[in-house]
Formats: C-alpha cells, structure tokens, sequence
C-alpha cells in the first residue's frame, strides 16, 4: 500500500464513522483554531501598536536644545558660548550625511485673531523639513516652501484644531489673519491622523493647537533674535543612531568651541526602547496562548490515540491477511502513521478555517461595537498550528502503528476470529 492509499484509507475512516472522527477531531480543531485566533489577535494588536509608533513621527529624532554652558562659574565660557543658530543646521547638514531631515525650531506664544475670533497659541517657526521631519501631513493647501523661508513671508500652516477654532467650517487657505496684530496669509491647514483607540489621539494635539511659520519670519518679526530654540534631525533609516548621535555631538561641539551650551535629547532611543517592550509582551503573550493552545492539541492527541488504539484492534484481520501475503511491517507502520497524519491534517486545516472565521468575527463584532481593531489571520499562526497538528498526528500516532506492525498475522486473525 503506498503513501496515497493510506492517505486514502485514512478519509475514508474518518468518513465511515463520522461521529467517532468528529470526537476524535474536536480536540485537535479548537487548539489550532486556538493557535491561528489567538496569534492574529495578538498580532493584530501588535502591528496596529507598531503603526501608531510609526505615526507618531519621533522615531528616529533627535531634538538639540539649548542650555548653559557645564561651567557656568568660568565667564570665558559664558562669553564665548552663542546658543544654537542657523549656522549650525548648515554645518551639520554637511558633517553629517546620516541626517534626512533637519530643522531649526523658534517656539513663541503669539495671539491670533481671524475675524472676530481670536485666541492665544503657539506660532512654531520651522522650515519645510519640519513636515517630513515630524510626520506632518497636509490636509488643505500646502506646507511652508524654502522660497517662504528666505523671503521671511508672512504665511502660516495652521494646525487643525486652530483652523476649527478660529474659522470653523469654513475654508482658511487664502485667507488673512493677525499673528500679533500683524497680518499673515493662510497657506495650508494641517491633516489630524487616525490613530488607533489605544493610543487615543497619541499627543498630536500639541502639533495642532499650533501655526507653522518660516522659521526666518518668526526671527524677523517675533522674537527678533538670530538664536533659536532647538534643532529637530531625523536620522536615515538604514543609519547607525548611535554613530549619528555620536557626530552630532562632536560637530556641535566643535562648532562651539568646545563649549557644551546644547544638550541633545535622544528621542529615537526611547522610541525603539517603548518598541522593543512592546515586542517583548507580544512575544510573552504568544508563548502564553501557545501554551495553553498545546494542552488542547494534547488533549486531541490522546484522543487520537485512543481512536486509532481501537482501530487498529477492529483491522486485525486485515493486518493478519496482508502479512500473511507478504506485507512488510514497516508498510504497516506507515500505513497507520499515514492515517493518523492524515485525520490530524484535517483536523489541523478546519481548525485554521475555524479560526480564520474567529478572526473575522472578532473584526465584525468590533466595528459594531465602534471599535477599530482589525485582526488579519496570521500566517505564522496557522502555519504553526498545521505544524502541531502534524506532530500531534505522528507522535500520537506512534504507538498504534508500532502495535499494528509487530502483529503476528496468525495471532491476528485467530484473535478476530
């Protein structure tokens, strides 16, 4: 009998006792529905967390900030130390290549009025990299352009929550407002993200109870001084962050005349720390569901064996005649261990249909709910409950073949007999 009949001989055992084969397979379809549910589930919270992470913008951001020099009682030190200043950006866009997007940051409360309305905020003085930068997306007209920046126009990206308070519904691209008594046009308003109800609106109100100025416009006619607050520098994403942090520095400092008036704030390592906790709990809950989904595919093993146990004592005859013929005992091995593969198979693939439908369920039941949780069945998942499906039909399928091979055909068929 070759690999195809015992495959063959296994359905149709199945079919032939349908309600001793749905015991049989109970068992082993609820644990790797189990498997596949349980790893999408946790996989989907997972991915969903990672692109919050993502639409957070800091990954991969420094923020330099400015503060006094470490030896505030040497006056040289005090004297020679110049704060950050748009020299600096330059210097580092051309020390160090690991740096995509930089910009210069001036942070001042303003009060702007459109119209009748008016209200007290911040004007964020920055350039063009700004946006990129910090994962800014424009919902309505443009961002600031370096054309902006170099003619210190008067325009203004209004943040969305700022657009909605000062001229409600209507459109604000075009439109004149007062920053400080002084007129600015409004060039383009700010897109809020959709972050998922774990990570509620994730902080970006801050981004959007602002107005987005040339950074040169905000020296010029706010705070009229040639320091600014703070650079904001993403890293390339196949840069080294270490080494890049290490070059900030050292340029900054040289820049500087070794006077350490900045202090960079290494935002990226605290991304990729959060991140890599979170893949640590993911990864603690899949061994967790993992364990508890093995005690159920154990449970459908011994069951297995239990039915292939009683098998193979109804087949005794047929044993006895085909060694009786001829047969080999390692064809009756595998012809049992076949079997039991094959009923664990098919247990193993309605499981994965099972919980491939759990997954969906849950994504329905909570977009009824009002929830955006998205499950996407997960490949790894249903790959490794087939995986344990199979080793539950091989190992537990052991012994019985191991009994049916080593049957003595004349024992065998007086016993049936």
């Amino acid at each position: 009998m070759n690999i195809l009949e015992s495959i063959a001989g296994g359905l149709s055992s199945i079919w032939s006792h349908k309600l001793r084969s749905s015991l049989t397979l109970f068992g082993i379809v609820v644990g790797v529905a189990s498997v596949v549910a349980m790893f999408s589930f946790v996989g989907g919270i997972g991915d969903r967390i990672m692109e919050d992470f993502e639409l957070l913008g800091y990954d991969n951001v420094f923020f330099v900030g400015s503060r006094p020099p470490d030896n505030p009682d040497n006056l040289a030190s005090l004297r020679v130390s110049k704060g950050l200043t748009l020299e600096d950006t330059e210097i580092l866009r051309k020390e160090v290549p690991e740096i995509e997007w930089l910009t210069p940051a001036v942070d001042s409360y303003v009060v702007g009025r459109a119209g009748s309305e008016a209200r007290r905020f911040s004007a964020f003085g920055a350039t063009p990299d700004g946006f990129p930068l910090l994962k800014l997306e424009i919902g309505e007209g443009r961002p600031l352009t370096w054309t902006d920046v170099e003619n210190h126009t008067r325009v203004v990206v209004l943040g969305q929550l700022i657009k909605e308070d000062l001229f409600g519904d209507a459109n604000a691209v075009g439109k004149d407002m007062l920053l400080d008594g002084q007129s600015f046009r409004v060039v383009g308003v700010l897109r809020m993200k959709d972050f998922s109800q774990m990570f509620g609106n994730s902080g970006q109100e801050e981004n959007h109870e602002r107005v987005y100025i040339p950074v040169t416009t905000s020296m010029h006619y706010m705070t009229g001084s040639k320091r600014i607050d703070y650079l904001a520098i993403r890293i390339r994403d196949d840069a080294d962050i270490g080494a890049a942090y290490d070059k900030i520095h050292d340029t900054l400092l040289q820049e500087h005349r070794q006077v350490e008036d900045f202090q960079i704030e290494n935002v990226a390592a605290q991304i990729a720390e959060a991140i890599q906790g979170v893949e640590q709990i993911i990864s603690t809950w899949n061994t967790i569901l993992s364990s508890i989904a093995t005690v159920a595919l154990l449970v459908g093993g011994i069951g297995l064996l239990s039915v292939l146990i009683i098998s193979v004592n109804e087949r005794l005859r047929e044993i006895g005649i085909r060694k009786a013929v001829g047969a080999e005992d390692r064809a009756i091995f595998r012809q049992f261990i076949v079997e039991s593969v094959t009923i664990s198979v098919v247990g193993g693939l309605v499981g994965v249909a099972l919980g491939a439908g759990l997954c969906g369920l849950i994504t329905f039941a909570a977009t009824q709910m009002g929830q955006d949780i998205v499950v996407p069945v997960s490949m790894t998942g249903a790959a490794l409950g087939m995986s344990f499906a199979v080793a539950v039909g091989f190992l537990f399928g052991l012994y019985p073949a191991l009994k049916a091979s080593k049957l003595d055909p004349i024992e065998a068929m007086s016993r049936y007999a």
